[in-house]
C-alpha cells in the first residue's frame, strides 16, 4: 500500500524517532528528530569522528550549516533535514553494495521488502543488521538496545516513495503485505535509534502535541 513520499516518510520516522522534536538526545548519545549517531552525522558530513565507539561527542565538528558543537545541532532544525538526507543516500549507497536491493519485491517472515522499507531498517540498526536479517531468511532479527526489532523498522516504514534517495521509480508493493512476529533468534545490538520514551513525561507530550505539529509543519514549510 502506498504511502506517501520520501517527505512523508521523514515524517512517520521523526515521529516515531523522537516525537517530532529537534533538541531531544536520547539515554545512548542519539541526537535530535532522527535520534542520528556519530557514524551517521559522520556519514552527512557533520562529525569528524572520534576514537571511541560511543556516542560521546567528544570529537570535532566540520561546521557544516553551522554547526560547530552537539548544541548546535540540536538547535539547527534545517541542519537535521539535511543530514537526514545525506545520511539516507549514503545509507543506499551501503545497501546497494551489500546487495540488498536484489531483495525488494521479496517476502522476508512475512514482510514484503521495499526500498524505503530497507532505508528504515537501516536508520535504525545499520545495512549490516538488515543484511542479517535478509541473508538468515528471517530467522536472524536484530534489535536494538531498549529491544526495538528490525522487522519493526522494515515493515513500518514500507511502501514510501523513496526515489528522491534511490533514484529508481517507485513499485507499489503488494496487497497483501502483512508481518509477522518471530522469535527464532534474537541478535541484541549494544546501540539505539529509538527514543526511550520511558524518560519523557506523558503529560508532556499530550498537552504539547498539538504544538509540536505546528512547528514541525513550519520547519517543512521552510525547508521544501
Amino acid at each position: 500500500m502506498y504511502k506517501g513520499d520520501y517527505k512523508d516518510f521523514l515524517r512517520a520516522l521523526g515521529y516515531r524517532e523522537s516525537g517530532g522534536r529537534y533538541n531531544i538526545e536520547n539515554t545512548y548519545g542519539y541526537l535530535g528528530k532522527y535520534q542520528m549517531g556519530e557514524s551517521a552525522l559522520k556519514d552527512a558530513g557533520y562529525y569528524k569522528g572520534d576514537p571511541t565507539r560511543r556516542n560521546d561527542w567528544i570529537g570535532e565538528w566540520t561546521g557544516k550549516d553551522g554547526v560547530w558543537s552537539k548544541e548546535d545541532f540540536l538547535n539547527n532544525p534545517r541542519a537535521q533535514e539535511n543530514a537526514i538526507r545525506e545520511f539516507h543516500r549514503k545509507t543506499w549507497k551501503y545497501i546497494k553494495a551489500l546487495g540488498l536491493d536484489k531483495y525488494v519485491g521479496k517476502t522476508i517472515k512475512g514482510i514484503y521488502i521495499t526500498e524505503s522499507g530497507l532505508i528504515g531498517g537501516a536508520h535504525l540498526l545499520g545495512a549490516g543488521n538488515v543484511k542479517k536479517f535478509l541473508k538468515s531468511n528471517g530467522r536472524i532479527i536484530p534489535r536494538d538496545g531498549y529491544g526495538t526489532p528490525i522487522t519493526e523498522y522494515i515493515s513500518k516504514f514500507s511502501g514510501y516513495d523513496v526515489s528522491e534517495i534511490t533514484g529508481n521509480v517507485y513499485t507499489q508493493p503488494k496487497a497483501n503485505e502483512k508481518e509477522e512476529k518471530d522469535n527464532d533468534f534474537v541478535w541484541d545490538v549494544d546501540s539505539s535509534s529509538s527514543v526511550d520514551y520511558d524518560n519523557y513525561d506523558e503529560e508532556y507530550n499530550n498537552n504539547n502535541e498539538e504544538e509540536n505539529e505546528k512547528e514541525d509543519k513550519t520547519i517543512w514549510d521552510l525547508f521544501f
